[in-house]
């Protein structure tokens, strides 16, 4: 069996992946180039069964939003009311079969794809088509590259290893559908789906594309966790928004500095993305932040305010999500206490 966690090599391996994802999507001429380094950090792993697993369900999660997304934003484009009502089904209905499904990264990935292709429709109208393209071709050049580079720098004795074991990534064992903590969770992710959409369109809010993955990689069945998460993410944002922006004090316009500083910032935030552990979110979300702040549409950032508003839809979407989790708890307890203070009692027979 292959031993899984951290370690300089893998630190390499996950930091090579990144800048080739960089590199291949840069020779493509897309747009999004952090989109394909991105893809290419989360699903980087040790084990290499569950990279395959969860590049496998990110690709076919987004192809499906992505389509889905296409047909559903051009026959509801110009109905606000029914937009709206179906933002608030898709993710609602996603993020319960998140945790219900065996496939539930697969279910994450697909809803937030889709609810991103409504809302990019509601926002932006104009071409709608061109991003869904452009996003899959993004976020494959990024699987392909960490598939590749961790397949041809794996020890050898991991290549002859089978029955390797779960990924920490991966969904747990499939929920029972009754359970009502997962209906409450799909209306707070349903109703942060609307207000977030409905808040970028009325005050132009920053990169609405990182407040949608923020509030719903902050999702739990347990309220408590998601707070638990949500700081998480915020701190890591916090830690790789600094690294990031330190960097950019740096010469970057010569393109070997640039990749050895990104490649860098990387291999240190891998320590603890892929090292395992309570804190390993933390990791994570620091190398994404790291990877906002170095990489833009064009390649090194040339202006800081970009940045900025990458790194403020983060937060937002935490907030937002963390806001709405608050309310319908505490709405929750509320009803619970109202129903058992109100409950029938026996009274004296007779």
């Amino acid at each position: 069996m292959a031993a899984t966690g951290w370690s300089a090599r893998q630190g390499l391996i996950t930091a090579a992946s990144v800048v080739l994802a960089l590199l291949m999507a840069a020779a493509l001429g897309l747009q999004g180039l952090w989109w394909a380094a991105i893809s290419a950090w989360v699903v980087s792993n040790p084990d290499f069964s569950a990279l395959w697993r969860k590049a496998g369900m990110r690709l076919a999660g987004t192809a499906v939003g992505l389509s889905a997304g296409y047909v559903l934003a051009v026959a509801l484009e110009g109905i606000p009311l029914f937009q709206a009502l179906a933002l608030f089904i898709i993710c609602g209905v996603g993020s319960y079969l998140r945790f219900v499904s065996r496939y539930g990264y697969a279910w994450f990935y697909g809803t937030i794809t889709l609810m991103l292709m409504l809302a990019v429709s509601i926002v932006e109208t104009g071409a709608l088509f061109s991003f869904a393209q452009n996003r899959f071709l993004e976020i494959a050049c990024g699987l392909v590259a960490s598939a590749v580079i961790h397949a041809a720098a794996r020890p050898r004795s991991d290549r002859a290893a089978t029955a390797l074991p779960a990924s920490r990534g991966e969904p747990a064992a499939p929920a029972q559908p009754a359970d009502l903590d997962l209906v409450h969770i799909g209306l707070v992710a349903g109703t942060s789906a609307v207000a977030m959409v409905a808040l970028w369109s009325w005050f132009d809010l920053p990169s609405l594309p990182q407040a949608i993955g923020s509030s719903l990689a902050v999702l739990d069945k347990d309220f408590g966790a998601m707070r638990v998460r949500g700081r998480q993410r915020v701190l890591g944002c916090i830690l790789g928004a600094l690294a990031g922006l330190a960097a950019l004090l740096l010469q970057l316009d010569n393109l070997v500095v640039y990749l050895t500083v990104l490649a860098g910032g990387i291999f240190y935030f891998s320590r603890m993305h892929n090292g395992g552990g309570p804190q390993s979110y933390i990791g994570t979300q620091g190398g994404v932040a790291f990877i906002t702040a170095l990489i833009t549409d064009g390649g090194p950032p040339d202006a800081l305010m970009p940045v900025l508003e990458r790194l403020a839809g983060i937060f937002i979407g935490v907030a937002l999500m963390l806001t709405a989790s608050f309310v319908l708890s505490a709405l929750k307890r509320r009803q619970i206490a109202r129903e058992t203070a109100t409950g029938p009692t026996t009274g004296p027979a007779g």
